[in-house]
């Protein structure tokens, strides 16, 4: 079963408190951020929404 790594946002309001995330500054910075998790980590990065991607262990 797949686990959900961490979240990417541009929007600190998308998150609840206690999850793992990181936040961009802006769409060109989340596409890099969760391009660059993707390959370091391994994982598959998923689009939830505009500004919103969920990092996702795929092993």
């Amino acid at each position: 079963m797949a686990k959900i790594v961490m979240l990417v946002t541009t929007d600190p309001t998308n998150i609840s408190e206690g999850s793992a995330a990181l936040i961009a500054k802006s769409e060109e910075e989340l596409q890099n951020l969760t391009n660059m998790l993707e390959k370091i980590l391994d994982c598959a990065a998923h689009k939830l929404k505009d500004g919103l991607f969920m990092i996702v262990d795929r092993h």
